[in-house]
């Protein structure tokens, strides 16, 4: 009996040991799943310039906005540590990460000498980066058979770095280049299998001043052609503020279209207007974007053009009228599906559609309103 009494105590102590592990195991995913809820960042090219006389003067800045990431420029081509100190300096990468700032590198990439290039991803993760982004622009135009060297190359040496457990975490790779990658006969399909995401520079101040009337549009028109052109992975959209044009509100709608790991290009100096900084002390860094709503509750022509009203895999359209129908389609009106309800209320399957912005047209006796909604979660 007494050994059976110690047994007990032994395997309830062992339990509750366990039951302790569990539970400290899932506060911490919880963490990380909140955190994952607002990644925005804002790109850095030289900290020359930017008028901030130390790294710690810039992460003040910054974490008092509510800036979650920074991307920081460490290599053009091949590594050179000398110009590009960023790539070796830990205490950069430390003061980033004490503000609750999470440091990314970045490189301008070109053709050639592939190998010699990727080694600045495992430097990256050494120093303490926590991803990489490769941004190919015009060397890649319409080069296939460069564009796989590359990004095979950064994807090998990821591989490596994870292997040899330099990077504690998934050291993540994503793609920057253009916004309209189709005119410029960009491999889209060639890269994909290498990356774990895309960030066009969706620049729409650089396009023209009329593209920002509307930066969700064209966040959609860019998803679908990522998409066309052989996208399966996530697509993260860059807003440039260079010229002085784009206002917080801007930001705020290309923020909602776009999602939780949006950027800026880029902090202002080094020939950006300093006033920029003021423009983003308006911007909702806050964003909570896994707080999603997935019920349109009785529409009017009011509600039924606002935006963001995010969904995952199911939506819930009530309405007055018991009988009303409707169709989604994609943000350039690409059919998708209809659906008819006789009893005021409707349920929506958007588990198949990739994550963007879609349009809903609802018809019922009292007119037709469209809803813009995004999905923010791709299965």
């Amino acid at each position: 009996m007494h050994v059976f009494a110690s047994r007990l105590s032994l395997f309830l102590g062992m339990k509750r040991h366990v039951i302790a592990i569990l539970l400290l195991i899932l506060g911490v995913y919880a963490n990380a799943q909140q955190e994952s809820c607002n990644n925005l960042g804002v790109w850095l090219w030289h900290i020359e310039g930017t008028e901030y006389p130390t790294i710690v003067n810039l992460a003040n800045d910054l974490s008092e906005l509510g800036v979650k990431r920074v991307y920081v420029k460490v290599a053009d081509g091949s590594v050179d540590s000398i110009f590009w100190t960023e790539l070796v300096n830990r205490d950069f990468v430390e003061v980033l990460l004490q503000h609750d700032i999470e440091p990314w590198a970045w490189s301008y990439n070109y053709p050639g000498n592939e190998v010699n290039q990727a080694e600045a991803l495992r430097v990256a993760a050494q120093t303490g980066y926590k991803g990489y982004i490769l941004d190919l622009e015009s060397e890649f135009d319409g080069d296939a058979i460069n564009l796989l060297r590359i990004v095979k190359a950064f994807h090998d040496t990821r591989d490596s770095v994870l292997a040899e457990g330099i990077a504690q975490d998934s050291m993540p790779i994503y793609l920057s280049t253009w916004g309209n990658p189709d005119d410029h006969n960009f491999q889209v399909h060639v890269a994909d299998p290498y990356v774990d995401g895309f960030m066009p520079q969706t620049y729409l101040e650089n396009w023209g001043l009329s593209y920002l009337d509307d930066p969700a549009f064209w966040i959609g028109v860019g998803n679908e052609e990522y998409r066309a052109l052989g996208a399966t992975k996530p697509i993260h959209h860059i807003i440039s503020m260079e010229h002085g044009n784009v206002t917080a509100d801007h930001v705020n709608q290309f923020f909602a279209a776009s999602g939780a790991n949006s950027s800026i290009w880029r902090i202002p100096g080094s020939g950006t207007p300093l006033s920029i900084r003021q423009v983003w002390e308006e911007v909702d860094w806050e964003v909570d974007f896994c707080n999603t709503i997935s019920t349109i509750d009785n529409p009017t022509a009011t509600s039924m053009a606002l935006y963001p009203n995010p969904v995952d895999d199911w939506l819930t359209i009530k309405y007055s009228t018991p009988e009303f129908s409707g169709i989604v389609t994609t943000i350039t009106g690409v059919h998708l599906m209809q659906f008819q309800s006789t009893q005021g209320q409707v349920l929506l399957d958007f588990s198949n559609l990739q994550a963007g912005m879609y349009n809903i047209r609802l018809e019922s006796g009292g007119g037709n309103m469209t809803k813009k909604v995004i999905k923010t979660q791709s299965k």
